[in-house]
């Protein structure tokens, strides 16, 4: 499975999502704020989440669908700073939440926790 290290990395790395999560969760949503947390957590997947590699199929999987999850998120985030109408930029909203639930849920599944 997963070595001590790569654990911390994961830790690290759910952390990161959580910080995202708690930026759109803000009253007055700061765009570019936001914009620079997808930004900083797509270097820790690039960085330390990408290279790992796993012989257990469903760590594997998990994998694979972290990284899909990591490249939709990175479009939201360009599609939400360019939005000009009131309801684009809630629909693009809807969808950076829905890719921070998904990530949620794999990283809780890749460390063997719940998800909050």
């Amino acid at each position: 499975m997963l070595t001590e290290n790569q654990v911390r990395v994961f830790q690290r790395f759910q952390n990161a999502i959580v910080a995202l999560d708690q930026t759109l969760n803000t009253v007055e949503l700061d765009r570019p704020a936001l914009h620079q947390k997808i930004r900083s957590l797509q270097q820790i997947f690039q960085e330390e989440i990408q290279p790992i590699q796993s012989e257990h199929y469903q760590t594997h999987s998990v994998l694979v669908e972290i990284n899909k999850q990591m490249r939709l998120l990175g479009m939201d985030g360009m599609f939400l700073q360019t939005a000009r109408q009131a309801g684009t930029v809630e629909m693009r909203l809807g969808q950076v939440r829905d890719r921070i639930k998904f990530l949620t849920t794999y990283c809780s599944a890749i460390l063997g926790t719940e998800p909050d």
